[in-house]
């Protein structure tokens, strides 16, 4: 049994639906709790990688932990699972490089741009549930990296 089948296989379903924006947030609010569901993932984590995408532009600071908020209360009633399965049907296929991009963000060292050997299974795991092919996660991780770099 695959480490986290109770979120990628889960029966559960979210009662309100997610746009795609809150789909995409979703993947990085279950990527940094999926190793430890009790943890409180600081809104600066969420601030910081989705200002990384279009497709927040156009939403305010209060905006972004509005809906980190409503997401973590969804985890907190529903699950972890329930969240992605919601996700999942909310980000459509141009959006699920990015969404996997975000995830790889959520569970990078900040400091190092290194991705810890315990979040690849993670990784390993949401690539294969999304139907990611090994060639464009590796360009995703590439990707990732030069602009990492770039930082610096």
């Amino acid at each position: 049994m695959p480490k986290y089948d109770n979120i990628f296989n889960s029966e559960e379903y979210a009662e309100e639906p997610l746009n795609e924006a809150e789909g995409l947030a979703s993947i990085v609010l279950i990527a940094a709790l999926a190793d430890n569901p009790q943890e409180l993932v600081a809104p600066d984590l969420f601030l910081d990688i989705l200002a990384d995408f279009d497709l927040y532009v156009e939403y305010s600071e209060e905006d972004l932990l509005s809906m980190v908020d409503r997401l973590t209360a969804i985890v907190s009633d529903q699950g972890l699972g329930a969240l992605f399965n919601a996700a999942d049907e909310a980000i459509p296929d141009d959006l699920v490089p990015d969404a996997y991009a975000a995830a790889i963000l959520a569970k990078m060292n900040p400091d190092t741009g290194e991705i810890p050997a315990a979040a690849q299974v993670f990784l390993k795991e949401l690539q294969a549930v999304m139907d990611i092919d090994d060639e464009e996660a590796a360009e995703v991780v590439a990707e990732i990296q030069k602009g990492f770099e770039a930082k610096e």
